[in-house]
């Protein structure tokens, strides 16, 4: 069996729903309480692509605090790919997008990195009824930085597995 590791970075505000991302993919459970991530939390994932090859995703997930920008900025180095995510019923959380991308390919160039590949993620697609940001407005902006779009949501599992393993078959293609 072929195994390949990546790591892949979640980034966005603070509460827009990358660690509970995380919890469904890995253990199909969401957390009604919100708990911020203080720095960085780590996580492995396995995806299993065919009866032969999986690929192991060790997911980076950065605070949305900007008091950690120093922390983040050490673990944009070395990374495969990126997930940027916002919450489709908060447009503040849309609008800061461009200002964490831009963070991100300041840091990647002063580790002398190449821009990421990425997805950028429309989370909480269950709060559709208040949506804020349309998904042609997401989809252009994804468009604009040569990535694809997806909307999920962890409290119901929505496109959750299919976005990860989306980005594992990227990753390995």
């Amino acid at each position: 069996m072929t195994v390949s590791s990546f790591k892949v970075l979640l980034v966005g505000e603070a509460s827009v729903g990358k660690s509970s991302l995380i919890r469904r993919l890995l253990l199909d459970e969401f957390d009604e309480q919100y708990q911020a991530t203080v720095g960085v939390d780590l996580s492995a994932a396995v995806i299993d692509i065919n009866e032969d090859e999986q690929v192991i995703l060790t997911l980076v997930d950065l605070g949305g605090q900007k008091d950690f920008t120093d922390l983040r900025t050490y673990y944009y180095k070395d990374a495969h790919y990126s997930v940027l995510v916002y919450d489709i019923a908060n447009h503040q959380s849309y609008d800061s997008l461009q200002s964490w991308y831009e963070g991100m390919q300041m840091a990647l160039q002063r580790h002398e990195h190449d821009a990421l590949p990425g997805i950028l993620v429309g989370n909480k697609a269950d709060l559709d009824s208040q949506r804020e940001v349309s998904p042609d407005k997401a989809r252009e902006y994804a468009k604009s930085l040569g990535w694809d779009y997806m909307e999920t949501s962890a409290k119901t599992g929505k496109n959750v597995q299919d976005t990860f393993t989306r980005i594992a078959n990227e990753l390995i293609g």
